[in-house]
């Protein structure tokens, strides 16, 4: 049905359900850089086993239904909406690059809720035509030697308006004035409210309760953000968390020091193989201690 960068999805045995395999690959640097990791793909569907079967003690429906093999899960097929929404409880990453005057020591006692389009944004000078188009045809078509070409922006920022959605450069401080594409939103807001606040909220609160639960040498873990996408059940149209959830899609920071993190970043600032390796092997041990975490 559908292979990317780093998951292959083909339809399940049973009605209405799907597998989705965990590929041994990696990517970072706005997708630029994939690398291939061997056991990767098992110690990352380890982990969104693990975070799932939490999600479900914890009453929150996600597309899980089971394990069909090491690197190889069996879901509710979905159809996924084109966003990844994006919780923080401090402000990091991207974050710090559209709001400078923020403190790296700032906690938010209210979630920051974020959404970003999974599409590519193309404006002027790399289209005459502005336009959101498929990530992987973007990188076919501006992306040389790991540099995206002046236009393009990778998991544009959403502003949401209403039945419009604008989107925005991921990565510059807000400008009223700056580089912008406005699109019909594809949900509406009543849908979103109950996104974030049925879905997502509680799925974040659950993991940073079962992560500060877990004490290393450093302290408890603190969950400093965590990426989600959500996906229509095709079997009733229901909304649910769907995708991957793994060490791919949050930071952890034992301590809440930033320099004992042991999420993908260490693979975003050129670690080995052997390093990475390492890192999602203690973040696997860790996940499968969430079991019964969550009553």
């Amino acid at each position: 049905m559908i292979e990317g960068k780093t998951k292959i999805i083909v339809p399940g045995p049973e009605t209405g359900t799907v597998l989705l395999e965990s590929k041994d690959s990696l990517t970072g640097g706005d997708a630029a850089r994939v690398a291939a990791i061997p056991s990767i793909g098992i110690l990352k569907t380890t982990q969104t086993v693990n975070v799932f079967e939490l999600l479900t003690e914890a009453g929150i429906p996600t597309a899980f239904i089971r394990q069909a093999d090491e690197r190889t899960m069996l879901c509710w097929s979905c159809d996924m909406l084109p966003v990844e929404f994006v919780l923080r409880r401090r402000p990091w990453g991207s974050y710090l690059k559209r709001h400078p005057d923020h403190s790296l020591e700032t906690h938010f006692e209210d979630l920051v809720v974020e959404r970003f389009h999974k599409r590519a944004m193309v404006l002027p000078p790399a289209s005459e035509q502005p336009r959101v188009m498929d990530e992987g045809d973007a990188r076919a078509e501006y992306l040389r030697e790991g540099i995206w070409a002046e236009g393009v922006y990778t998991d544009p920022l959403i502003k949401v308006t209403g039945q419009t959605w604008t989107l925005l450069p991921p990565k510059q401080p807000f400008n009223a004035e700056g580089p912008s594409l406005d699109i019909p939103a594809p949900i509406t807001e009543e849908q979103d409210t109950f996104i974030v606040e049925t879905l997502l909220k509680p799925a974040f609160l659950a993991l940073e309760k079962a992560w500060a639960g877990l004490t290393t040498q450093d302290g408890p873990i603190a969950l400093i953000d965590c990426k989600f996408e959500v996906g229509v059940r095709t079997s009733d149209g229901a909304l649910i968390l769907s995708d991957v959830i793994d060490n791919d899609s949050w930071r952890i920071w034992p301590g809440g020091d930033p320099g004992k993190q042991l999420d993908k970043q260490a693979f975003r600032d050129g670690g080995t193989p052997e390093v990475i390796v390492e890192l999602y092997r203690q973040v696997t041990d860790l996940t499968n201690r969430f079991h019964g975490m969550a009553r």
